[in-house]
């Protein structure tokens, strides 16, 4: 049995995006990623903050009653 189907490679000779695309992508997933981890930064304190507020209640809850 004979594979009758031939796979032409199909390669481009220009490039896709040029270099200065590129920078500006590179750039731009760069700031988002900044920006992501400005926000995860700041709902772990607001987190800590809010966890540490529920166990102070807590424990004043408990201790008073």
């Amino acid at each position: 049995m004979s594979d009758t189907h031939t796979h032409e490679s199909t390669t481009a000779s220009a490039e896709l995006f040029d270099k200065a695309e590129l920078a500006e992508f590179v750039a731009a997933d760069q700031a988002a990623g900044r920006t992501i981890c400005k926000m995860l930064s700041a709902l772990f304190i607001y987190t800590l903050i809010a966890m540490s507020v529920a166990t102070g209640w807590t424990y004043y809850a408990i201790m008073s009653s």
